[in-house]
């Protein structure tokens, strides 16, 4: 009896180390389960945020490279009014305020969503059409009709695209308040 009780006992003993044994295998696995899913969850969100940051910053250089090209053509319709053609210090200006934009406009393709690419697309074309224009009116290859009045319609008619680009982007960043609008 009393080798019975020991073997039993010995058995239970074991049996209960065992039992232990897998229920702290169980409880590590879990606790590394979870420590891995909240260090994807962090990787993901810091993905996210950096993704949102470099929006933010491609956004505020798409639409000040555009705002820019903009006023440059604006320049460039005075000097038209003016002397009925650009200086080389014009034209050398708006080469490179051009292609800046040129340059931003590309990098927004790659990282703005859709909703906002609409409005990209409505920019550029806009800011193309007037681009095109100046230089015909510079090198007097214009077509009928084509005047310093038309360039002048053109460039104050952009004004709601960009305004419109700006409240697309704000949007796309979460900032649903319009900008000259104070929060409620």
């Amino acid at each position: 009896m009393t080798l019975a009780a020991a073997v039993i006992g010995s058995a239970v003993s074991l049996l209960s180390v065992l039992v232990t044994q897998r229920f702290t295998q169980r409880v590590h696995r879990r606790e590394q389960d979870r420590i891995e899913r909240h260090r994807q969850e962090d990787l993901a969100q810091a993905r996210a945020s950096r993704l949102t940051e470099e929006r933010q910053a491609a956004y505020v250089r798409f639409s000040a490279a555009a705002r820019t090209v903009r006023d440059t053509l604006a320049a460039c319709m005075h000097d038209l009014r003016r002397e009925e053609a650009l200086e080389d210090s014009r034209r050398e200006e708006l080469k490179e305020r051009w292609d800046a934009y040129v340059a931003q406009h590309a990098e927004a393709h790659i990282i703005a969503s859709n909703d906002v690419l609409g409005v990209v697309g409505r920019v550029n074309g806009g800011l193309r059409q007037i681009y095109g224009l100046v230089k015909r009116l510079d090198t007097g290859s214009r077509s009928p009709g084509e005047t310093v009045d038309t360039l002048e319609e053109r460039i104050e008619g952009l004004w709601p695209g960009l305004v419109a680009l700006r409240e697309a982007m704000r949007r796309d960043l979460g900032l649903q308040q319009p900008a000259d609008q104070p929060p409620s």
